[in-house]
């Protein structure tokens, strides 16, 4: 079995997404089997747009701190290694003004490109590897 990644990079709006997109199409209509990934989705093996992590003490301080959108927060986190990573920009956009802006402002405080350098390369790294592994262990010939 072959796997292959196909990786676009390029600056803020230069046309990343379209390009991805085109290619996906383009490989689907030869018969290939595609797994799209675009920013901001949790999968994605390389970035975590959008995204914190909270220590689980963390995690449970916030939320028993905002008890008004507790439920929000307890269905969006997901457990990760010692903690939970917060997709905090999806969930402004998919719950609105019910996801107050003062707790997404103290949610990004907690972004991981805002963490301590060393925990970046560890989270980032650890999604790395256990990205490969899944397609590694995959039983078909997909393209990433």
């Amino acid at each position: 079995m072959t796997k292959q990644l196909i990786l676009i990079e390029g600056l803020p709006g230069s046309g990343k997404s379209t390009i991805a997109k085109m290619v996906s199409e383009i490989l689907t209509e030869q018969g290939k089997k595609v797994q799209l990934i675009q920013e901001g989705n949790l999968d994605h093996p390389a970035d975590y747009d959008g995204v914190a992590f909270y220590s689980a003490e963390e995690f449970r301080s916030l939320v028993d701190a905002q008890e008004t959108c507790k439920h929000i927060l307890e269905s969006r986190a997901t457990a990760y290694q010692d903690g939970f990573l917060i997709p905090y920009r999806k969930m402004k956009e998919e719950f609105g003004v019910d996801f107050p802006d003062h707790v997404v402002q103290e949610i990004f405080s907690k972004d991981i490109y805002e963490l301590p350098f060393e925990q970046n390369v560890k989270l980032i790294t650890e999604k790395w590897r256990s990205f490969t592994e899944s397609v590694i262990s995959a039983d078909d010939d997909s393209i990433f």
